[in-house]
C-alpha cells in the first residue's frame, strides 16, 4: 500500500452491495487505535451531508476492556452533551471486551447488515499482514478502513 508520510489513509473494500440503501453507517472505536476515532466520526458526518445518504443513521460501537468501559462511556456521553458528537445516546454502544472475545466475529455479528462499516487500522498490523488486513471481516458488506496519521480534535 502506498503511503505518504503525514497523510491519513482510507481504504474502501466493497462488493456487490454498493452501500445498499445508504441508511446505516457503523463506526467501530477500539482501545488499540484511538487516533482513528475522531477521523472516522468526522467522515461519517461528511457522508451524512451527501444527498445519497440523506436520512441515514450513524451508530457508534466502542469496544474497550472492561476496566475502561465506565470512563470511555463518560467521555462519549460528554462529547454528545457538549454537541461535539451529533448523535443520539441510543446510537452509542459501549461493549466490554477482553482477550477471550474474537473482535472480528463481534463486529460481524453487530454490523453485518450495515450499509457501511468504518474500522480503524494501525501501521503495525499493516506491516505484519500486508494487504490481507483489508480482507478481514468477510461477512461485512462495504468497509472503510481508516488510519489517521495524527489525532484530529473535534471542537
Amino acid at each position: 500500500m502506498a503511503s505518504v508520510p503525514g497523510m491519513d489513509r482510507l481504504v474502501l473494500r466493497h462488493g456487490d452491495n454498493f452501500f445498499g440503501a445508504r441508511k446505516s453507517i457503523h463506526v467501530w472505536l477500539t482501545w488499540h487505535d484511538p487516533q482513528n476515532a475522531n477521523l472516522m466520526i468526522l467522515l461519517s458526518y461528511i457522508l451524512l451531508g451527501h444527498k445519497d445518504w440523506e436520512g441515514a443513521e450513524v451508530s457508534i460501537f466502542a469496544a474497550y476492556p472492561q476496566a475502561e468501559v465506565r470512563e470511555r462511556r463518560e467521555e462519549i456521553n460528554e462529547m454528545i452533551s457538549e454537541g461535539r458528537l451529533l448523535i443520539s445516546e441510543k446510537n452509542v454502544r459501549v461493549i466490554p471486551t477482553d482477550g477471550t472475545i474474537d473482535f472480528e466475529r463481534l463486529v460481524e455479528a453487530r454490523s453485518s447488515e450495515a450499509d457501511l462499516v468504518m474500522i480503524g487500522f494501525e501501521d503495525s498490523r499493516l506491516r505484519l499482514k500486508g494487504g490481507e488486513v483489508f480482507l478481514d471481516y468477510p461477512e461485512l458488506r462495504d468497509v472503510l478502513f481508516v488510519s489517521a496519521e495524527e489525532p484530529i480534535f473535534i471542537d
